[in-house]
């Protein structure tokens, strides 16, 4: 699809005097809304209009208050070589007091009358002293108040609501069809979910949302919502959806029930590798998690939104307790979609630093013990997830890791009723 930027103005060659009309959102045949993060949204509408042959003002209405106007977009449906793209402008709702007499100079104004001292209704407005207004009726000049000036109409220079201006030149009268498209500030979305887990843990049911939010002071009628993540997702919301102008909806992306999650355990140390930390004792909790494989066959098979996870715990009666919120990251298809249920007493934990030293301004090498003990009859597999800065080196270690972003990672299988140590030594550039 092929559009017209509008950049720069081009004057009009006809003196002929321009048609204005209203195009307001009676005309729209046709909305699409692409949601971005920082509170952006690209807006494409379909709209039509009556062209008379010559010069058109169209007064487009029913627009968000904070376009983005370098990002216009204009193209006729069907392409036609009959009109041209004059100019356009964007004015937004800035009326006061001081605009509206600074605006109406020249042009005829009322005057509010005193009971004590009758002036008369009608003049024009020559121009301002301060608080007073210079004014010209019946072959008399004088001044009033400000606040004594009233106003037939509102001056064409300002307006009540936010609008575009588009002026174009026709060679050929008719209807036509038009598609434009901005971006604009005011809408903004986030991804929550609901989690029941069952009472054994061996089942789990997952509502996904996305919530949108229109402050955009604009009502959106029937529109196609597209969601835009980060790394080039994208969430297309199947049915056609109205949000009127400060609007809150929760629209259902997804949801599945009797989901089979893997058990598996974490340990978050809260230790600083960067600080000498020896003699300190420290119990790093042992956190139960539940992962479900986004696939198909697993019963999801979707790309989940980052957003807000709400997890709550099934009792033996029916009832449900509240387990807390957990922040889930982005989960493309063939990735886990993991849960924190709360930490656990089956495995005991013990750290310590065993040793460090500082070898430079920004260099320093530490090491670390920690014990983990499985007080249970069966095999735990156990992941220990290390903060790293900088650059970094791992020089000794009891254990293969792997490396994540700004993370190490140990994953250690502790036999029942027995303990494991892992030992770790790191050289850490914090420059």
């Amino acid at each position: 699809m092929r559009y017209v930027f509008v950049i720069g103005f081009l004057f009009l060659t006809s003196s002929a005097k321009a048609v204005v009309q209203d195009v307001s959102q009676s005309t729209q045949l046709e909305v699409n809304v692409t949601l971005y993060p920082q509170d952006m949204a690209l807006i494409k509408e379909r709209r039509k209009a009556w062209l008379t042959e010559g010069s058109n003002k169209l007064l487009i209405k029913d627009v968000p208050a904070s376009i983005l106007m370098n990002s216009f977009l204009f193209q006729l449906i069907p392409p036609s070589s009959s009109i041209k793209v004059l100019e356009y402008n964007y004015q937004s709702p800035d009326i006061t007091r001081e605009k509206l007499l600074e605006h109406s100079i020249g042009e005829a104004i009322n005057i509010l009358p005193l009971s004590s001292r009758p002036v008369p209704v009608t003049g024009t407005l020559l121009s301002l002293d301060g608080e007073d207004a210079i004014v010209s009726s019946q072959g008399t000049i004088f001044s009033v108040n400000k606040n004594r000036i009233a106003y037939p109409h509102l001056p064409y220079t300002l307006v009540s609501e936010p609008m575009i201006t588009l002026k174009l030149l026709n060679s050929k009268a008719g209807e036509y069809q038009f598609d434009m498209g901005y971006l604009a500030k005011g809408f903004s979305w986030y991804a929550g979910y609901t989690i029941i887990v069952g009472v054994d843990g061996a089942h789990l049911d997952l509502n996904s949302w996305i919530v949108i939010h229109n402050n955009s002071r604009v009502d959106i009628k029937k529109g196609h919502f597209r969601i835009a993540q980060q790394k080039g997702f994208f969430y297309d919301v199947e049915r056609l959806t109205s949000l009127p102008d400060k609007a809150v909806k929760n629209l259902m992306w997804f949801s599945a029930a009797n989901l089979t999650p893997i058990r598996s355990y974490r340990i978050y140390p809260k230790n600083d590798i960067t600080v000498n930390e020896e003699g300190l004792v420290m119990k790093p909790k042992a956190e139960t998690w539940l992962s479900v494989k986004n696939t198909k066959a697993q019963g999801l098979g979707v790309v989940f939104p980052e957003g807000n996870m709400q997890v709550f715990q099934r009792n033996g009666d029916g009832s449900l307790l509240y387990i807390g919120e957990n922040k889930s990251p982005l989960t493309p298809i063939d990735q886990s979609l993991s849960i924190r249920v709360g930490s656990t007493k089956e495995i005991i934990t013990e750290m310590r630093q065993t040793d460090y030293r500082k070898l430079g301004s920004n260099v320093v090498e530490s090491g670390y013990r920690l014990d983990l003990k499985n007080t249970t009859d069966t095999t735990k597999e156990v992941t220990i997830f290390q903060d790293v800065l900088g650059e970094w080196v791992i020089l000794r270690e009891t254990h293969p890791h792997e490396e994540e972003e700004k993370r190490i990672t140990w994953t250690i299988d502790i036999p029942p009723q027995d303990e494991v140590s892992l030992r770790y030594r790191i050289r850490m550039n914090v420059k």
